[in-house]
């Protein structure tokens, strides 16, 4: 039996390789027999909360979604959306994409190769079904393609993305784009790249100005980029009432008004780093803990961002480095499920350990640092300059 091929794609694989017609028919009838009822289509949102029921619509800034039959059709904003799971696609299709947005390439692509052919051919899956396994797997590949394979990997996404511009994966598929080309050193392009969510809900546009302010910090570019988070604050928040709404679409506005604060507040942070590279160091630590103040405590992502940055404003500052270790700590202790600024604190916890004459904590903080994030560019950074390691 192949790998993952379920007995019921086993079935239509031998009636197709080998069509006698009473095997023929004797397999059809079990498959009749066997067939499971698909589930539903699901919508999870970004609350957890999980919709049911057949999507009628699929597009970039929304889905539609029809609960019962004969209900009027429910909007849901693409801001809003965590994740959508068709009824009738495979396993461990659905393992696949939950793997590539934790950022595991090689595990989706590990994942995706247990779908027998089968499955995914017409009259089996669906076209939704097909498309999904074909921008996760296309997405997966460029995200764990080596040096000498990027290139083709990203011009595969590229291809794809142009090819089903109505796809609801559209803005994330262009923003992974753009940070595979940032990591390429093409700033140009990535740019360009993340431009098109420009075209999206207000929490996009937002996330838009940031990402590219992001490439101007990385050419340390700190002036021009300052003036980006400060156009992204400027971008009006969406209007989140209305009375005629059902309660799903009221709850969908409600949820595209939290993402579009949280990258307005990613906007503030990013200011705050701006200003502490250009000596403003005072103004950047006000702004990083005017964030804490204000930040949803469930917002984990944000407040681990938030204490991230202020530590750096206060490593800028030049007589806070006690406060620093504080800040750092706290994404250390409490919000270390975040990678990114896990890791950065880490690195920067190596060197505060070390300042203040406590080298087997800086020599913990290296050894986990490089043990839980090899690949982490503070890592690799870390490597060659680190005692304590």
């Amino acid at each position: 039996m192949s790998v993952g091929m379920t007995p019921r794609t086993r079935i239509l694989r031998d009636s197709m390789t080998h069509p006698r017609p009473a095997v023929h028919l004797l397999a059809c009838l079990i498959l009749a027999a066997t067939a499971p009822v698909w589930a539903a289509d699901t919508v999870t949102l970004t609350d957890g909360s999980e919709v049911d029921g057949p999507i009628t619509s699929l597009a970039p800034g929304d889905i539609e979604v029809e609960q019962e039959p004969g209900d009027r059709l429910e909007k849901i904003s693409i801001v809003a959306v965590r994740d959508v799971r068709f009824g009738d696609e495979p396993e461990s299709l659905s393992s696949g994409r939950a793997l590539l947005e934790r950022g595991d390439g090689p595990g989706a692509v590990a994942e995706l190769a247990k779908i027998a052919e089968i499955e995914l051919q017409e009259g089996v899956a669906g076209p939704r079904v097909r498309q999904e396994h074909a921008f996760v797997k296309v997405a997966a590949e460029a995200l764990a393609a080596g040096p000498e394979q990027r290139p083709a990997a990203i011009k595969a996404l590229a291809e794809f993305l142009d090819s089903n511009a109505r796809s609801h994966h559209s803005y994330a598929g262009q923003e992974l784009l753009g940070d595979l080309l940032a990591e390429s050193g093409d700033f140009s392009a990535a740019a360009a790249a993340y431009e098109q969510l420009d075209r999206g809900p207000p929490a996009l546009r937002i996330r838009s100005a940031n990402l590219r302010a992001g490439l101007l910090i990385r050419q340390e570019r700190y002036a021009e980029a300052a003036r980006e988070f400060e156009a992204a604050e400027r971008i009006p928040l969406p209007d989140s009432q209305g009375k005629s709404e059902s309660k799903l679409e009221q709850t969908s506005k409600a949820l595209a008004l939290a993402a579009a604060l949280s990258e307005r507040q990613s906007a503030v942070l990013g200011r705050a780093r701006c200003l502490a590279k250009t000596g403003k160091a005072a103004e950047a630590v006000a702004a990083a803990r005017a964030v804490i103040a204000e930040a949803d405590p469930e917002n984990r992502d944000l407040l681990a961002a938030a204490y991230g940055t202020l530590g750096e404003c206060q490593r800028a500052a030049g007589n806070q480095d006690t406060d620093a270790l504080i800040s750092f700590l706290t994404v250390d202790l409490v919000y270390n499920a975040i990678p990114e600024w896990h890791a950065r604190a880490l690195f920067n916890l190596v060197q505060l350990w070390g300042a203040s004459n406590q080298p087997e904590r800086a020599r913990q903080a290296a050894q986990l640092l490089t043990t839980t994030y090899p690949e982490s560019p503070w890592a690799q950074q870390l490597a060659p300059n680190n005692d304590a390691s």
